[in-house]
């Protein structure tokens, strides 16, 4: 008996990852998963387990790539939001990938969402702490702030914004951020 061909985990996981991206969990069927793959449902199952399973994989390699691990450590609270929307203009353009932003299109990924902004407020409270941020400022309201912001972005990117115009409001959004107590310089 012949065996079935071999397929790439890395590479069916990313065809995976684009239509989880593009339907969402709830509307990405099996057989568009097993299509986009380019396998079976049972080689799907063998390799990955359930649809979860495989979600939650291709929600990981979203992530490796995504908008706020690597801002995250940037140096000022400022870098981080540029860098933030810098690289979501990037990423929710990309010519080769779904517009927009899997974790904030899919309505599954609440928890997800709740985590970064957490994250997020918790490198502004440092930021705050530091001087980085005015005393009077309210990491969470920056937080939102910055959230808010992504989810338009997203949103604009899905409708066919450019990555001009999302750049642009990018950088209306990076004039209203408040400037740091200090000379971090010093």
């Amino acid at each position: 008996m012949a065996r079935p061909p071999k397929f790439d985990r890395d590479e069916a996981l990313g065809c995976a990852m684009k239509v989880f991206w593009e339907k969402g969990f709830d509307g990405a069927s099996i057989s568009d998963l097993t299509a986009a793959m380019g396998i079976s449902p049972p080689s799907l199952y063998a390799a990955f387990g359930d649809k979860q399973s495989l979600f939650d994989a291709a929600v990981d390699l979203y992530e490796q790539d995504a908008v706020l691990s690597p801002a995250l450590k940037a140096a000022t609270a400022r870098d981080v939001a540029e860098q933030i929307f810098s690289r979501a203009v990037d990423l929710y353009t990309r010519p080769a990938h779904p517009r927009g932003c899997m974790v904030i299109a899919d309505p599954t990924l609440q928890d997800r969402r709740r985590s970064g902004k957490d994250a997020i407020v918790r490198r502004l409270q440092r930021a705050k702490r530091t001087g980085d941020l005015p005393a009077d400022s309210d990491p969470r309201a920056l937080a939102d702030y910055l959230d808010l912001v992504l989810r338009g972005m997203s949103s604009k990117a899905r409708d066919g914004a450019t990555r001009a115009q999302l750049r642009a409001a990018a950088d209306v959004a990076l004039a209203a951020w408040p400037a740091p107590t200090r000379n971090l310089a010093d």
